[in-house]
């Protein structure tokens, strides 16, 4: 069997199980091969046409679309739910807790590498991603959903966070302090925290988790890497590849699996120093309660954001940014934008444009050239949002324009078109909770203050757009608004990988944002020396 053609069953803890095991032939179970790390043989990427790996997660935000029988877990095409993607071994408490234990040990070696070992190290991940990028963004499509071309663009972000990363194993810096004395100086060093435990969501699952993982392993910690079942192939294809660059499994073990008991074993284990997540506010309280107390927490939750459209705002453009931020990757962002909030002299105007940008929109398989749109990624977020729509109707709301499947889609497929609501009342979900989905709500509002206290209306402050021509009205808004990302006359989705990332109140743990050098302070701590050099 060639290693294209490889689809293993992953272990609990190990690396890729090579003795034959997987989905059965006709599931097209893609596969990367088993992982190298050093002393494992040469190190080389699928063939050109070559359909990438599979696995399992622990994002229980959702009720994933996985089989799970005997502790196995199956992911599998939201496009053609029947068809398998991958079949993985999930985690049971004692394999996390053997995971943490294992990346413990190896820790020390990892953390002990000079710095430049370490950013070469990365650099070749980077360089592996770059050169099998088709194969993963394949992959991506297949597993979650979305356009190759949105997937491809993915890719790219995670190389971008890999070559960004190796240059930061050359920034874990200290400072020095003006001396006590005359042979009395002071110091302050980084040092690597040890074992961090990275639990990624199914939307962005191979960038987002690059976010935790590269910066973690730059600065010399071990991490225990924990992707949702429901993108799992996806995140043991980016941990293979770091494996195959030379990070030691052990350095980076992969879990798979959605087991409350297992994932409070992998947070509570006492040799856990921090734990990264980003995923639902649901699942974000469970692991609060049960990490190690002592361990930090660097929580991304949810957002409920919203757009402003002022009354002078290039109203074409405005529609065209709020129509991408609300449905671009149908709506599954913790950065869409949920309410647009259009100021009432212009609303009539705005949500012509607003309509046309909606009823454009055509959804269909993510590898197919003509759909803007794929699935929504689980069944239950496609019965959850038709569910929502429904009820909005029910209770007087109207859906002025709404997207179009394309021809021949499997009826069993997680299809949502995108909808427009427009007269909702103010107490519904579809304004009042984060959506996870194609479905916008407009909110007229009476200038911009009305905005501003609407925007801030509700806990969460992930992001937050305004849409104007006026430099003083874009002032007010970044200063007023309470959230951690200001976009300015652009889609609130959308960052890059050197500003930091992160929201406030219950969007964010708060602490520690995410992204650019600013990450090394999550994964590292300061130990502050003094030394007399006086002569004995």
């Amino acid at each position: 069997m060639s290693r294209s053609q490889e689809s293993p069953v992953r272990e609990g803890v190990t690396g890729p199980r090579t003795d034959g095991t997987g989905p059965e032939a006709d599931a097209s179970g893609p596969a990367h091969g088993p992982a190298h790390g050093p002393g494992h043989g040469p190190a080389h990427g699928p063939e050109p046409d070559a359909q990438p790996p599979t696995a399992v997660s622990t994002d229980t935000s959702v009720a994933p679309d996985t089989a799970v029988a005997a502790g196995t877990v199956v992911s599998t095409d939201p496009a053609e739910p029947s068809r398998t993607v991958g079949t993985f071994t999930a985690a049971t408490p004692a394999s996390a807790a053997e995971a943490v234990a294992r990346a413990d040990e190896a820790a020390t070696a990892w953390a002990a590498l000079p710095a430049g070992r370490r950013a070469q190290v990365l650099g070749r991940a980077a360089d592996l991603l770059e050169d099998e990028a088709g194969t993963l963004a394949r992959l991506i499509t297949r597993e979650q959903g979305k356009p190759l071309s949105a997937a491809k663009g993915e890719v790219g972000k995670t190389v971008e966070q890999f070559r960004l990363s190796a240059q930061l194993a050359f920034m874990v810096e200290g400072v020095t302090y003006p001396r006590e004395s005359a042979s009395l100086s002071a110091w302050t060093m980084r040092v690597p925290l040890g074992v961090v435990v990275a639990i990624t969501p199914w939307n962005f699952p191979v960038s987002l988790a690059a976010r935790k993982i590269a910066p973690a392993l730059a600065a010399g910690n071990a991490v225990v890497f924990k992707p949702s079942p429901v993108a799992a192939a996806c995140g043991e294809y980016l941990a293979g590849a770091c494996h195959r660059a030379g990070v030691p499994e052990e350095v980076l073990p992969v879990l798979h699996g959605d087991s409350h008991d297992a994932m409070s074993a992998l947070v509570g284990a006492s040799q856990v120093r921090a734990v990264t997540f980003t995923g639902s506010d649901a699942v974000g309280a469970h692991l609060q309660r049960t990490a190690n107390p002592p361990a930090r927490r660097q929580f991304e939750l949810g957002g409920h954001n919203a757009a402003l459209v002022c009354a002078d705002a290039d109203l074409p453009r405005a529609a065209a940014a709020v129509a991408g931020g609300a449905f671009g990757l149908s709506g599954q962002v913790c950065t869409a934008t949920d309410r647009v909030l259009v100021d009432r002299s212009v609303l009539e105007e705005f949500s012509g444009l607003l309509r046309e940008q909606v009823t454009a929109l055509r959804v269909g398989r993510g590898d197919d050239g003509e759909a803007g749109l794929g699935p929504v990624a689980t069944r239950d977020r496609r019965d959850r949002l038709t569910a929502l729509v429904d009820s909005a109707r029910e209770q007087g709301a109207k859906v002025t324009a709404e997207g179009t499947l394309l021809p021949g889609l499997d009826p069993d497929g997680h299809w949502v078109v995108p909808v427009l609501l427009e007269d909702v009342p103010e107490d519904h979900p579809a304004v009042t909770a984060e959506i996870f989905g194609p479905v916008l709500a407009v909110v007229p509002v009476d200038g911009t203050g009305e905005g501003i206290r609407v925007v801030n209306s509700t806990p969460h402050g992930l992001v937050s757009a305004v849409h104007t021509r006026d430099l003083g009205t874009a002032g007010r808004f970044m200063r007023e608004v309470r959230c951690g990302v200001v976009k300015v006359n652009d889609r609130t989705t959308g960052n890059g990988v050197a500003p930091p990332f992160g929201g406030w109140g219950a969007s964010s743990s708060g602490a520690f944002p995410e992204g650019g050098r600013g990450a090394l302070d999550f994964v590292t701590d300061t130990k502050t020396v003094y030394c007399d050099y006086q002569e004995s």
